[in-house]
């Protein structure tokens, strides 16, 4: 594993850093934790209460097609067999935080952020390892925090899309921090004109502007990549400020616009935001709210089993 992890940090990077896409080079890639014998390992261990399974129709850009599934008492071979051959998508949430090895090298990563980025100081910070298909992909959706997509192993297709009243209006971007509704927004193929495309290879690393709304299509192999998911002060009180716009725009028929409220106009807004939450305004929703809707099947070519199938069979 070489000492430094991220070798060719330039001057424009540290210009770009959160505010624009941009794409740099790492070598994260060789580390031998994303060995298979490591994934299967490393899959067994994890906390099922941590662990994404989810399929979705071929083409990703079908967002109704997103479920999430039960991944069974499988072996961790059996799973990340059933990821080379089928269509999955698994998300084990907070690897870097729980596991040590894995931890360690998520901290390494940091440190070298903090050394060639004065000012950056995320106030938390999630990695989680992303294991996918060769035909998997997630549709048009906005990450709540900033994130960084690290990628490992097989190539990967990501769209990046400005922030404008087509894309991603300001009324959606508090919807979803209210939590009314998952991560998706309507997306139309004709927004993929305004779109940056990075082809991701092992040992490359992407990022984007807080709320950019994005999608990702896996090019034909098995991929592998961490998500850094992670939000400075600066996220914090934006998404707050948010929030409590939301609440206006739907309770007082305000129109506020984030753009045009200052430093101290989002501290307020974010400081209301607390109170709200408290009042019971802001109401999360919990994971696989609505239940599984597959069952991980290893011998099915899509390596999906519909709950509906099992049902009829029985």
């Amino acid at each position: 594993m070489a000492e430094q992890l991220i070798p060719d940090w330039t001057g424009a990077h540290r210009k770009d850093f959160r505010k624009s896409p941009m794409l740099w080079q790492h070598r994260v890639h060789e580390s031998p934790l994303f060995s298979d014998e490591k994934l299967i390992e490393l899959i067994e261990k994890h906390p099922r209460d941590l662990a994404d399974f989810c399929t979705m129709n071929e083409g990703a850009d079908d967002m109704s097609s997103w479920r999430g599934g039960d991944p069974g008492n499988h072996s961790g071979e059996d799973l990340l067999k059933a990821v080379r051959t089928g269509r999955l998508w698994i998300n084990l949430r907070k690897t870097f935080n729980i596991h040590p090895e894995y931890k360690a090298l998520l901290d390494s990563v940091i440190d070298e952020l903090k050394t060639l980025n004065l000012g950056f100081s995320p106030v938390s910070m999630m990695g989680g390892l992303l294991i996918s298909s060769p035909t998997a992909g997630v549709p048009y959706h906005i990450d709540r925090s900033d994130v960084m997509l690290w990628h490992l192993r097989g190539h990967k297709r990501v769209w990046v899309y400005p922030i404008d009243e087509e894309t991603m209006p300001e009324h959606e971007v508090e919807e979803i921090l209210l939590h009314d509704h998952n991560d998706d927004v309507p997306y139309t193929k004709h927004m993929d004109k305004k779109a940056i495309i990075y082809d991701l290879e092992p040992g490359q690393a992407a990022c984007w502007p807080l709320h950019a709304p994005h999608r990702v299509l896996n090019l034909g192999d098995m991929n592998v990549s961490i998500t850094m998911e992670y939000s400075p002060f600066s996220t914090i009180m934006q998404n707050g400020a948010q929030i409590t716009n939301g609440i206006l725009r739907r309770r007082l028929g305000m129109n506020p616009n984030i753009e045009t409220q200052g430093t101290l106009s989002r501290f307020v807004r974010f400081a209301a935001s607390r109170i709200l939450r408290k009042m019971k305004l802001v109401k999360a929703k919990t994971p696989h709210e609505g239940g599984y809707l597959f069952e991980v099947d290893p011998a099915s070519n899509t390596a999906v089993r519909e709950l509906g199938e099992k049902n009829l069979a029985a």
